[in-house]
């Protein structure tokens, strides 16, 4: 009978020390979470430090860059009309490196020639690039680096379905990173 009860107290000082140890290791993602919509959230990895962004409103998920070590600041801004686009956009921001910075603005409204499509969209926000085009993942991508106004970010656009998405950042290297770790 003691070796019963020696047993369930190991087991039950485990489990406890296991969700105490969680509970303390997502409360940077708890805080995160409490200034996001009901459909967006941070997520943590049990171990380690692997970031995540959830967005079940616009059905979309990404992972943050490892190089990011977490996220510092997150905002979503819910479905607006400007300009006669229709856009919902996430803001992030990681704890380190350069280029820790993006935005994520989805277009419901995207449609036709995504080359023309983005040329437009730089016209209609005054803003100036060069564009090519590349493939990354299944994704044809037509990016460009916005020297003008947004200070040297590279802006990448890729469409899904019927939205278009714009990466905005100031690392090439993240934005591939962010749209190949993507469930878009």
């Amino acid at each position: 009978m003691i070796k019963k009860i020696i047993l369930l107290v190991a087991v039950l000082g485990i489990f406890g020390g296991g969700f105490f140890y969680w509970w303390n290791n997502q409360n940077d993602v708890r805080e995160l979470n409490k200034t996001l919509p009901d459909g967006v959230k941070v997520v943590k990895s049990l171990f380690g430090n692997e970031y995540s962004v959830v967005n079940k409103i616009d059905n979309y998920s990404f992972k943050v860059p490892n190089a990011w070590k977490g996220v510092d600041e997150i905002a979503y801004i819910a479905e607006r009309n400007e300009k006669d686009y229709l856009i919902t956009t996430i803001e992030i921001a990681g704890k380190e490196s350069s280029g820790r910075i993006a935005v994520i603005n989805r277009f419901t409204n995207g449609g036709g020639d995504l080359v023309i499509w983005a040329k437009k969209n730089f016209e209609n926000f005054e803003l100036v690039g060069d564009f090519s085009e590349d493939k990354i993942r299944d994704f044809e991508v037509v990016k460009t680096q916005e020297n003008v106004h947004l200070g040297g970010m590279w802006v990448y656009f890729f469409k899904k379905d019927t939205a278009v998405y714009a990466l905005a950042g100031g690392s090439e290297k993240f934005i591939k990173e962010i749209i190949l770790n993507g469930k878009w």
